[in-house]
């Protein structure tokens, strides 16, 4: 047990550091497979239907091809059973494996695991749902064919659940920051600091527009708010602020905050 949270101290600063948003998911569903002794995780950042919706699956071993492509397994993955009607229908985001939420024999002779030992040879899955609000349940599925997830399982899962959401911030943050630099709009802001900001300086930018402080912008991110600060001082001068609100005016007047809801309408770039 204490490996698991060495090693999660070790991923939130890996997470923290990357400036790809794809190399967010490759640590995050290779740290789940470690600990919880998984053999494939499913990553739900989307809203599926059963009909319809790319099922993102990430193994460290070679699946079957009819498996990865089983429609009828997808179909199952995507309707959510058991977990949907658990976490989309209450307030409590515990993670626990589907054979605890319906029952060992209800979920063993259930389609859905019928369909997932057929495609994959996997027995269990582990929902570990990332708190949030709205009909639509993000997370992760761990897969194993073994024994049932335990106790134990559940309480790391619980604890790794605050950091699984922060990264999947950050990504959601590296997208947009990708998106707010690309084009010539974005070349000129940057040309327009005394220095180009940094990914995570871009970071607390966007989530200091949206008028967090330092210590809810330190917990979104899972630094501390001193680290917070630093970062603040680092924009001021590169933006040339004195304060929160310049420092906003100025970003949005360089373009670095193309997409906010503070953005002046009609300006360009």
């Amino acid at each position: 047990m204490p490996d698991r949270y060495a090693r999660m101290l070790d991923l939130a600063v890996e997470v923290m550091s990357a400036e790809s948003p794809e190399a967010v998911w490759p640590l995050l569903t290779d740290e789940l497979l470690t600990a919880l002794d998984g053999e494939l995780v499913v990553v739900k950042e989307v809203p599926w239907t059963r009909e319809q919706g790319r099922v993102v699956i990430r193994s460290p071993r070679r699946l079957p091809e009819a498996g990865a492509d089983d429609d009828s397994a997808q179909g199952h993955i995507r309707s959510g059973y058991p977990f949907i009607q658990r976490y989309g229908a209450s307030a409590d985001w515990t993670p626990q494996s589907a054979a605890r939420v319906v029952g060992a024999r209800t979920w063993q002779n259930s389609p859905t695991a019928d369909a997932l030992r057929q495609a994959f040879g996997t027995r269990h899955v582990f929902g570990l749902p990332l708190p949030g609000g709205g009909p639509h349940v993000s997370g992760f599925l761990v897969h194993r064919s073994g024994d049932d997830f335990s106790r134990h399982d559940e309480r790391y899962a619980a604890r790794v659940q605050p950091l699984l959401k922060a990264a999947t911030a950050h990504r959601s943050l590296l997208l947009a920051l990708r998106g707010s630099s690309a084009g010539e709009c974005g070349r000129r802001a940057n040309d327009a600091l005394a220095a180009p900001l940094t990914p995570r300086e871009t970071n607390v930018l966007h989530l200091l527009a949206t008028g967090l402080t330092a210590e809810g912008i330190g917990r979104r991110l899972g630094i501390s708010p001193r680290t917070v600060h630093k970062h603040l001082n680092a924009l001021y001068r590169k933006l040339g602020a004195t304060d929160r609100l310049s420092a906003v005016l100025r970003a949005q007047q360089a373009g670095l905050l193309s997409g906010q809801e503070l953005s002046p309408p009609g300006r360009p770039c």
